[in-house]
């Protein structure tokens, strides 16, 4: 979609659900994974802008001891008690990913959860992992690694800042007011209009994983489903100014190198190739954030243009950019 309107596209192939063979269709609603950070992060710079909290706080000033207690001992020293809200959601806290990283001799969580579906976990199961299984990488903002675990801390915090379930904080600030009616945080809440399909399965590899996503473990680091156009209703509203402030949303672009072409802010990445190599390969850059599922949400600010989808496969991080996004913009402008 053209951020002025004057151009909007949505397109769909392949089967939704194996099980009764339906197809896709551009309202079948998609597991949008890591990019429920955005939507997280948006939440505490609201929050941020309601004075309820400023990001240099420790995250121990909301959180009980005895979930955080030595969440990050680091060559001796528990950093635990001093870790702000800034390094969560900047990825720079060096607590460990309870999700990918695994324990000496053991195995990372998806890999525990493919081989046991029905699994069931908890947001608390996972904070505790990091804590009690794991070891962090660096100490706070020295260095950036990214860490589900973060999220699901600043999932909390929002909790006991509110006083209110997670699901019901995004329906009151994102959701509702934008009628995202096909869109919500899964094993907590539904979509408010029925559309008729299941959500659209999800693999890695040739193995369907729909239940592993729904597992318990998936929340305010990416437990939300949505479509694509409802993704790109909600990063229009974040970047005209009518979640947040502008001023707010710049704070969020805080910039620090993750992983080449990669660079992470507040809940927010920054895709930008060499400018050689992205104009051969018809990628600008490009903000918003990907999912683990192939999901993506981004803006151009060079095209004025709002890209979404998922390719449903958790197989390789990079296929959406090169399989789709390049080509969605290439044809947009072949077509002007």
């Amino acid at each position: 979609m053209k951020g002025d309107g004057s151009f909007a596209w949505s397109g769909t192939a392949g089967v939704a659900r194996q099980e009764n063979q339906s197809p896709m269709t551009k309202d079948t609603s998609i597991y949008i994974a890591s990019i429920t950070k955005l939507y997280t992060a948006t939440i505490i710079m609201h929050l941020y802008e309601e004075n309820k909290l400023s990001l240099d706080d420790p995250m121990s000033k909301y959180l009980p001891k005895k979930l955080t207690n030595f969440i990050h001992v680091y060559k001796g020293k528990d950093y635990s008690n001093i870790i702000t809200i800034e390094q969560l959601l900047s990825h720079t806290s060096g607590i460990a990913d309870y999700y990918s990283e695994k324990p000496e001799g053991g195995k990372n969580l998806f890999e525990i959860f493919l081989e046991n579906p029905e699994l069931k976990w908890s947001v608390i199961d996972t904070i505790e992992r990091a804590r009690d299984d794991l070891n962090p990488n660096f100490s706070p903002g020295e260095d950036v690694s990214y860490s589900d675990t973060n999220f699901q801390l600043l999932g909390l915090i929002i909790e006991s800042i509110t006083h209110k379930p997670l699901h019901i904080v995004y329906e009151d600030v994102i959701f509702r007011p934008l009628r995202l009616n096909h869109t919500w945080l899964v094993g907590h809440s539904e979509s408010r209009h029925d559309i008729n399909t299941a959500t659209a399965d999800v693999f890695y590899k040739e193995k369907e994983i729909n239940m592993i996503r729904s597992n318990g473990a998936y929340w305010a680091d990416g437990g939300i489903v949505s479509t694509a156009d409802e993704m790109i209703v909600f990063l229009k509203a974040l970047n005209e100014g009518r979640i947040i402030k502008k001023s707010t949303l710049d704070l969020m672009h805080k910039w620090h190198k993750l992983h080449f072409p990669l660079e992470y802010g507040y809940g927010t990445m920054y895709f930008n190739l060499p400018h050689f190599i992205g104009k051969w390969m018809y990628l600008p850059p490009l903000w918003g954030h990907s999912g683990s599922t192939g999901s993506f949400l981004y803006y151009s600010e060079d095209l004025d243009l709002y890209l979404a989808g998922t390719i449903n496969q958790a197989e390789s991080e990079s296929k959406p950019f090169f399989a789709l996004i390049s080509k969605a913009i290439k044809a947009t402008k072949s077509n002007k």
